[in-house]
């Protein structure tokens, strides 16, 4: 028996799709069709049972993506930062963000109304078309919203994991706990910027003679995996063997990519509060440098928001991995995309600063390595993870090759700072021995931190430590910019000089901690205790 619908119905089904999908993009989410389908369920169970408030769950859907689709669409979902942004931006801000935002976001916003019409006149048309189906169609869309929804609610709960209502999959219900959860968090704190504020008086000037500086930053990886910090395998022959300065106690400023780029990137220490305008692009554009980040993460989300914030400061900005382009998901991005965009970067004849922000080695490390490794280490995520550190050094090392190039050919005189956002930590899963997110031991905070350029003819190492809490100043030293709003350390950032608060870190409840009072867990212990 063929099932013939109305090429009408057909439509109308399909807008119904579209909606929901955009509607949840616009609302800072990615997609995702099983979210989409529990949105589409909701809708079709309200209306049946009462036709006003379907309406008014399709009406507010589409006013909260009216409202937050220019920030959802370039930041991210709704967090404190969003928060703060819509109650402290005043009008010039809200102009100029408004006038930097694409004009695809325009496109967002007009195909959501031309859905919602198309939705709204089909209804108008077929006033009961949802409300003739029978009660063995409720219970089974009711059976569906409930295995749909409850999934990752249910997994949880059977590993033990704290749950709640708000880890049901539904974009509304996600939403709403966001909007609380913002509020609350931004009512309780100091903060009294905007992330749209791009006005920073950092009155900078930097010296002559470095043409391009560079800055990558790797992405979880611990230094104790390096060849060239003591592991037992060659990964890193350009860390390893490369003119510069290779830093042996470099940490982190936390143990997570938000956590630490959020403290580490923005003029901000101790301090809960910090002014976004004020950070490393703006510090490098006021001295005169032209900026390009170019990065191999998510433009919008979450967790990475603060980061893109800094970002799209820039004179220029890509993210090759675009949330919004649903063939991402298709066409896998890897940090090597990175070199196409940086080689059109390096083209700039004038003073610059290039970010390459990599995805590099975070988990899951064979999902980066396509199940590729090398030699074996007790585990395949643990073989894995040695072989990503390897591709970020081979990066690095065609990074440097044309930066030699450039040299070569032009006469511009570099410098690269190579470094990550934080480490991981040893623990177990059903897979065997693995390297996640955790912030209670001191391998989460050992990074890797080296300094190459045109001027560095030898290898030299800095003992003394270091912290990610003033990579700001250390940038700037050795950027050789100056500005009197930056925090005097009277600390030879450079040099193998011992300087003071050098061995803090973050934890992930905003606890600021001595990194030695951390237990140590390194490789060495790690390789005794599991022969």
């Amino acid at each position: 028996m063929k099932i013939k619908l109305p090429f009408s119905t057909l439509c109308f089904w399909v807008l119904l799709v579209l909606f929901f999908a955009t509607t949840q993009i616009m609302l800072g989410n990615y997609f995702g069709p099983r979210e989409t389908g529990i949105s589409i369920i909701l809708f079709i169970l309200l209306y049946r049972w009462k036709k006003w408030i379907g309406y008014t769950f399709l009406g507010v859907t589409f006013s909260c993506a009216l409202l937050y689709g220019f920030v959802g669409l370039t930041y991210g979902h709704l967090d404190k930062n969003a928060v703060d942004a819509l109650l402290f931006t005043n009008h010039e801000e809200a102009w100029e963000y408004a006038s930097s935002v694409p004009v695809s976001v325009l496109a967002w916003y007009g195909a959501l109304i031309v859905f919602s019409l198309g939705i709204i006149g089909y209804l108008r048309r077929h006033p009961f078309f949802l409300q003739k189906t029978g009660p063995g169609t409720v219970m089974a869309c009711l059976a569906l919203l409930l295995a749909l929804s409850s999934s990752t609610y249910l997994k949880n709960l059977s590993r033990g994991i704290p749950s709640h209502w708000w880890d049901l999959k539904s974009t509304e219900i996600h939403f709403t706990h966001s909007v609380y959860s913002a509020v609350r968090s931004s009512s309780q704190g100091q903060s009294k910027y905007s992330i749209f504020n791009r006005h920073a008086d950092w009155q900078a000037s930097s010296e002559e003679g470095i043409n391009t500086y560079v800055l990558i930053l790797g992405e979880s990886a611990r230094r104790d995996f390096f060849g060239a910090y003591g592991a037992p395998w060659t990964n890193t022959p350009w860390l390893s063997q490369e003119n510069g300065i290779l830093f042996q106690n470099y940490l982190s400023a936390s143990a997570g990519t938000a956590p630490s780029l959020s403290r580490q990137l923005y003029l901000r220490s101790e301090e809960a509060d910090f002014n976004p305008a004020y950070n490393l692009i703006t510090l490098a554009k006021s001295a005169g440098f032209h900026t390009v980040w170019i990065s191999a993460q998510g433009e919008r989300g979450g967790a990475d928001s603060p980061i893109s914030v800094v970002a799209k400061m820039a004179d220029k900005y890509t993210f090759i991995a675009d949330n919004l382009n649903p063939l991402n998901k298709v066409i896998k991005k890897t940090d090597e995309d990175l070199l196409e965009p940086f080689q059109e970067a390096l083209a700039h004849p004038g003073k610059k600063l290039i970010v390459l922000h990599l995805l590099g080695s975070h988990p899951q490390a064979c999902r980066r390595t396509d199940d590729r490794y090398t030699e074996f280490f007790r585990s395949e995520e643990l073989s894995c993870y040695i072989e990503s550190l390897r591709n970020t050094d081979r990066l690095a090392q065609s990074v440097t090759d044309a930066l030699k190039q450039e040299e070569k050919l032009h006469g511009r005189q570099w410098r690269l700072l190579f470094t990550a956002d934080h480490g991981l930590d040893f623990t177990t899963d059903q897979n065997g021995w693995c390297l996640k997110h955790m912030d209670k031991r001191q391998g989460s905070y050992e990074v890797p931190m080296f300094i190459t350029g045109s001027d560095y003819h030898d290898r030299q190492t800095v003992e003394a430590f270091r912290s990610g809490i003033d990579f700001l100043p250390f940038a700037a030293s050795w950027m050789k910019i100056t500005s009197d709003k930056l925090p005097d350390n009277d600390c030879q950032w450079l040099q193998d000089s011992v300087c003071r608060n050098q061995d803090y870190v973050f934890r992930y409840s905003g606890e600021k901690v001595r990194f030695h009072d951390l237990p140590k867990f390194d490789l060495n212990t790690f390789i005794q205790e599991n022969p």
